[in-house]
């Protein structure tokens, strides 16, 4: 019998050594809802009642254990919701899935599905989602599936990335270098469908800036076919903030956008976002150089006005115009016009949690 208590005691002691460390999950969220007018959809005006025009519609889970000596375990399950609708938006955990390590001294490691390191410097970092409206961002959100803008595609705002493993290291009087790599996983082939990722970050108080560079292989376990070619994106940008305002400006450059071979284009974004009292107003200009014989070229305007009811709960107005050259079809937030003009104007509620 004193074995048996003995053996039992012993058992729990192992789970009661892991109770001392120190964890915390947390569950978050945004939740999105309004109201927009589209002025050109297949031809034709459309009302429609949306989640998501200021900030996607969300709930995850993150959260971290300290393993000690600077080390922590950490992960983040995040998923897209419909408010409007009360549907998931794509995968379960489509926003985010990922586990890792992090260390004052050596950086973070990141395994799972997450956005790219050119997210982690233009987004997360310089924000620019806030050009003006980031539903509509040319460089920054979804657009219209057969719009002229749609042929290009630079990584930045809602694109995920599957198999992925990211490396930053940690900042160094305000520069960080950060890495990535996402596995194709075809069988036969190594670098079929790979995605590769190098950049570096500089931060103080009133200045950021960022550059990396970013290539994506075809799929075909046999490498690129007739028309294909790798996709390579490098892109550079700097902001500077005082008393809460900033201002920005984003260059990126992509050579065979979706792997198509001379889908090359050039985009340009100008960005001033400036708090007063409770408001916070955003202003974008937009310019998409479409490199190709098409010569779709996309000019944007971008406005905002956000007003700040407390620190989880806001109202917005949002209006966008876009123009696209030479026969291309204008389209933002996943609405395609029937001609190169679009606009839209959306008004809604943001609450967070």
């Amino acid at each position: 019998m004193k074995k048996i208590l003995a053996l039992a005691l012993g058992g729990l002691a192992i789970p009661a050594a892991f109770a001392q460390t120190t964890s915390s999950v947390t569950l978050y969220g945004i939740v999105d809802g309004g109201v927009a007018r589209v002025s050109n959809i297949g031809g034709a005006s459309s009302w429609q009642q949306r989640s998501g025009s200021l900030y996607t519609s969300r709930f995850g889970l993150r959260g971290s254990e300290d393993l000690g000596g600077g080390l922590k375990a950490n992960f983040n399950l995040e998923s897209g919701i419909a408010a409007d609708t009360g549907t998931v938006s794509g995968p379960f955990f489509g926003r985010q899935s990922w586990v890792g390590l992090s260390s004052a001294s050596l950086g973070d490691v990141m395994l799972g599905r997450m956005l790219p390191t050119i997210n982690d410097l233009f987004i997360t970092s310089l924000q620019a989602s806030y050009f003006g409206n980031p539903a509509a961002a040319i460089d920054g959100a979804a657009t219209g599936a057969g719009s002229s803008a749609a042929r290009f595609n630079n990584m930045l705002g809602g694109t995920r990335v599957d198999n992925v493993l990211k490396y930053q290291t940690p900042s160094l009087s305000g520069f960080k270098l950060h890495a990535m790599t996402a596995f194709g996983e075809v069988p036969g082939s190594s670098s079929a469908g790979r995605m590769l990722s190098l950049g570096g970050s500089y931060t103080n108080e009133n200045f950021e800036t960022g550059l990396v560079y970013h290539e994506r292989q075809c799929g075909g376990v046999g490498g690129c076919t007739a028309g294909q070619d790798k996709d390579k994106i490098v892109g550079l940008g700097a902001a500077y903030k005082n008393s809460g305002a900033r201002y920005a400006i984003l260059y990126t450059r992509q050579k065979n956008a979706l792997n198509v071979q001379g889908a090359d284009a050039d985009v340009i974004s100008l960005l001033a976002r400036v708090p007063y009292n409770a408001w916070i107003f955003s202003a974008g200009l937009q310019f998409l150089n479409d490199k190709t014989a098409l010569n779709q070229d996309v000019r944007q305007l971008n406005l905002a006005a956000n007003y700040l009811l407390s620190k989880r709960t806001q109202l917005y107005v949002l209006y966008a115009q876009q123009s696209v050259k030479n026969g291309g079809l204008a389209g933002m937030y996943s609405t395609t016009s029937n001609n190169g003009r679009q606009n839209q104007i959306s008004t809604g509620i943001v609450h967070t949690f």
